[in-house]
């Protein structure tokens, strides 16, 4: 109980470490909070990851790289990079969620729900790529964040089609975290390429450590199945 309550001290440390960088506009303060928080996760979890599935160590491996290269900022093609390791830990996320998913059959009432849902994502999700495309000047990067972006609206329909279909504790773990990093991404890039505002920056942040947080609960988490009703 002591080492759940001080490991909890820590993140919320490592989280205040992280707007105190947001606040005093200090890059290398902010980087710092970012690491710092998953030292704490990873001593609390240790005995609990699952080493022998791929999912987990890829999408692990890569979201400590990408906290760790941007260190680097916008210096040389960092940020680039950065952007295809977090991709490249989304991919994997989706799959370990595919590899859980049995269809069943629906109604086409949900059917329809599920359509306009993905409807409507697509349009904001043009939206955004459209309003990227303006501000940045550089091709490679714009197709970049546009493949980043379909990575993010194909795990958004697999988090949609996981939760549906299981109703499961591990699905609402990886619905929320598909969620909550759309939300920290989407607020990170309203910074980057519109305006910048400290209280949008600091959501985001929060964000994108609670999306971290709910990363180790669904890698650690078993599929139990809860089906009392036919959901599709």
């Amino acid at each position: 109980m002591k080492q759940k309550v001080l490991l909890s001290l820590l993140a919320i440390v490592a989280m205040c470490v992280n707007v105190a960088g947001i606040v005093g506009d200090n890059f290398l303060v902010r980087k710092l909070g970012e690491i710092l928080f998953f030292l704490p996760l990873i001593f609390y979890y240790n005995k609990k990851f699952p080493f022998k599935n791929c999912n987990f160590l890829m999408s692990f491996g890569m979201a400590m790289a990408a906290t760790l290269i941007s260190f680097g900022g916008s210096f040389w093609y960092f940020e680039q990079i950065k952007l295809g390791l977090w991709l490249t830990g989304y991919f994997f996320l989706a799959r370990e969620a595919i590899r859980h998913t049995e269809y069943e059959k629906g109604s086409k009432f949900t059917t329809l729900y599920f359509l306009i849902i993905v409807g409507i994502y697509v349009y904001l999700l043009w939206g955004q790529i459209s309003e990227i495309e303006r501000n940045l000047g550089n091709e490679l990067a714009f197709w970049l964040y546009a493949i980043y972006y379909l990575n993010l609206l194909f795990i958004a329909i697999t988090a949609l089609v996981y939760y549906l279909n299981s109703f499961s504790k591990k699905s609402v773990f990886f619905i929320c975290l598909a969620l909550s990093f759309i939300f920290s991404d989407v607020l990170r890039d309203m910074e980057v390429f519109y305006f910048r505002d400290l209280s949008i920056e600091i959501v985001g942040t929060l964000i994108k450590f609670a999306a971290i947080k709910l990363v180790f609960l669904f890698f650690i988490t078993p599929e139990k199945k809860l089906r009392l009703l036919h959901l599709v």
